[in-house]
């Protein structure tokens, strides 16, 4: 009797879970939250960049909620005193449609309330975005295009965590490779989010022996032409990125910083000599999201519809700051210029990121509080 009690409680912890799972897919979220409060354990998914509440599970179901998703990655049942990670292929519930594998990557972590649980969602192919899609501005795509048109060069997406920067990158990646057959493309990730036919894609262990830097030195003998660098994390490999771009390869990575200018000082205060970096770099894309007004409930006295799940808002753009190296800029760089001195300068070139977000406000696709919200300040009326 016990254990087919046991095995009952299994069966409904195992369909909770793919429930709470397919529901945060279907609302097309990045992440999926299974945190311990104290009426619960709180499932949330982060649609759109926010968290917005699925579901309040009762505290008894918690550690086999828990344990149910540390069984689906892998991951040690027994140690609930550690934070661990793993990862998966889901099907879905088998109860609804075939649909697509998703991968997912599940991390835990101890709390003084129990385990709390993040699931990372990488998207299928089908949603994979190309360079006209991500809502940049028609003059800006075309920058992009020249940019990697070119043999050789240094191009860099930039901005904070979850501003779309490894989207964009992947855009420009597979329009190299459908617009320049004959170019030998590769990879360097953490992790790998999608996967790219005819693109050689390596997954890096930052913590072991296969690292970024040893990576890259390794990969210049593979005969590439365009690499792409999931992030510039440190000196190191931010000075074989630049030095393999000024051996004449195409180089494309992302760096955490809030504008071009930031970016370009970044560099430089990693000890990279304004000399090389004025010699490689030739774009830097400092780029955010902003949601989208929901088109339901845009036009209602008070916005929020099941359609966008109360908030208002359904889908996201980017909105970004493209910079050139011209003479004028190159002729800052050399001479180490401030942070505030390039960023007057790179505003000659073209708007910054809120005037390109205030023209997403004239149109009506978002709106001023989305605006300030993202970009750290209301703008004035």
């Amino acid at each position: 009797m016990g254990n087919r009690q046991s095995g009952a409680q299994n069966h409904d912890v195992t369909g909770l879970v793919n429930q709470m799972l397919s529901r945060g897919l279907a609302a097309r979220a990045t992440d999926v939250h299974f945190e311990p409060i104290d009426d619960g354990l709180l499932v949330r998914a982060r649609i759109d960049g926010q968290l917005v509440d699925l579901e309040l599970l009762p505290t008894n179901l918690s550690e086999n909620v828990v344990s149910r998703l540390k069984v689906m990655a892998s991951l040690l049942t027994y140690r609930v005193d550690i934070p661990q990670e793993g990862s998966l292929v889901w099907q879905g519930d088998s109860a609804e449609p075939a649909g697509h594998p998703v991968d997912l990557r599940v991390a835990t972590f101890p709390t003084i309330r129990g385990e709390r649980a993040v699931v990372r969602v990488f998207h299928v192919s089908s949603e994979l975005r190309s360079l006209d899609t991500l809502g940049l501005h028609p003059e800006q795509v075309s920058l992009i295009r020249f940019a990697l048109a070119q043999p050789a060069g240094f191009i860099v997406a930039s901005g904070p965590a979850g501003s779309g920067k490894t989207t964009t990158l992947y855009a420009m990646i597979r329009e190299v490779r459908d617009q320049f057959a004959g170019r030998s493309v590769l990879t360097l990730e953490d992790p790998v989010e999608q996967r790219l036919d005819r693109i050689t894609q390596i997954q890096i262990n930052p913590h072991g022996e296969l690292g970024y830097e040893r990576c890259m030195r390794s990969l210049l003998r593979q005969d590439p032409q365009v690499i792409l660098l999931g992030e510039v994390r440190d000196r190191q490999t931010a000075a074989v990125a630049i030095e393999a771009a000024l051996t004449g390869h195409l180089i494309l990575t992302t760096a955490h910083s809030g504008d071009p200018a930031d970016t370009i000082v970044r560099f430089l205060e990693m000890g990279i000599p304004a000399y090389q970096l004025t010699s490689v770099l030739t774009l830097v894309c400092s780029q955010r999201l902003l949601r989208k007004t929901c088109l339901e409930c845009s036009g209602a006295s008070s916005r929020g519809c099941e359609a966008c799940l109360g908030t208002g808002y359904a889908g996201r753009t980017a909105v970004a700051q493209l910079a050139q190296i011209d003479e004028q800029a190159r002729t800052l760089i050399l001479r180490c210029a401030t942070a505030s001195e390039l960023r007057r300068e790179l505003k000659r070139q073209g708007p910054d990121m809120i005037d390109r977000a205030m023209t997403l406000v004239t149109s009506g696709t978002t709106d001023e509080c989305e605006v300030a919200r993202v970009l750290g300040q209301r703008p004035s009326a």
